[in-house]
This record gives structure tokens, C-alpha cells and sequence, in this order.
């Protein structure tokens, strides 16, 4: 998938949750926070949508955690929709749909190797256009997340392909 930047043309932002260390954002969620933020004041027409449910060792759920760190940072608290639900990013799409609703397109913040699969959900399940915000993963846990992604990959095309045989 060739890498579009985003560049103000969708009216909805959204970011993916990342993991939370109690209730502080880990390195790779704060990144996204980080890229979310100066978007949002370049372009101050977007809304932004803070995904991400609360996982076990988690003591707040991402999209909070995301929201507190926008509007401590200066993004007004009536542009940021939360949805605090979603354990995964298919489930992100799903779970925000009403927030996009009867969009054609989106931008997607998420870390730099994650990007691809993000947008690709974004188009086969959802029928969505997207540009996205690379925000960098830190370096000491890129090998790990490559690996993880790769086994995200074959993941997603065993539930698309058993998806196709169901329709």
C-alpha cells in the first residue's frame, strides 16, 4: 500500500490505542499522542477518535488515557470521541463506525510499522480511503512489534478469506 500522509483532508482522525502502564501511556502510545496532537492544532476542523478498551494489566483503558493526554495538551475536549471497548484494531473500526459514519474516508494515527495493516482493515472491511500519521516506534521494541505485526498479517487474511466464504 503506497504511504500517504496525511494532510488535513478527512474530517475524522483516528487514533489506535497502544498499551497503557497503569494509566500512563507507553512509549509507542505516546507517540501517537504526540503526532495526534500537532495534527489536531494544524488543522483545528478535525475530530479526533480515541480507540482502545482497558486489557488486564492495564489500569485505565487507552482511549482514556489517549483523551486526558489530548486535552492536557490543548486539544479542545468537544473534538475527541472515545471509544473504550475495542481489544483489537478491526475492532477499533468497528466499534468508532458510528462516530465516521457515512465518511468515504479517515486518517489513522498509529505507530510507523503498524500503519499498513491499519489502513488495509480500513479498506477491506470498512470500504475506506485513508491517509495516515506515522508516528515512530521506539527502538527497543521494533523487532518485537515487526514479528507480532507479521503474525497480525497472516491473522487477518485467514478472518478475511473465512469472512469472503460466509457472504
Amino acid at each position: 500500500m503506497k504511504r500517504i500522509v496525511a494532510d488535513g483532508t478527512y474530517r475524522w482522525v483516528i487514533v489506535l490505542g497502544a498499551k497503557v502502564n497503569g494509566t500512563s501511556p507507553s512509549r509507542s502510545l505516546q507517540n501517537r499522542i504526540d503526532i495526534a496532537t500537532e495534527y489536531a492544532k494544524r488543522h483545528p476542523h478535525v475530530k479526533l477518535i480515541a480507540t482502545g478498551g482497558q486489557g488486564p494489566d492495564e489500569g485505565m483503558a487507552e482511549a482514556l488515557v489517549i483523551e486526558r493526554e489530548l486535552i492536557a495538551r490543548g486539544i479542545e475536549p468537544h473534538r475527541i470521541h472515545v471509544e473504550a471497548t475495542s481489544t483489537s484494531t478491526i475492532e477499533n473500526f468497528q466499534h468508532s463506525r458510528l462516530f465516521w459514519q457515512g465518511e468515504t474516508g479517515l486518517t489513522i494515527v498509529t505507530n510507523d510499522f503498524h500503519v499498513p495493516r491499519a489502513r488495509l482493515i480500513a479498506k477491506l472491511y470498512f470500504q475506506l480511503e485513508s491517509d495516515a500519521l506515522y508516528a515512530p516506534t521506539p527502538s527497543l521494541a521494533k523487532g518485537r512489534y515487526v514479528i507480532r505485526e507479521v503474525l497480525a498479517y497472516v491473522k487477518l487474511l485467514v478472518r478475511y478469506l473465512f469472512k469472503k466464504d460466509k457472504n
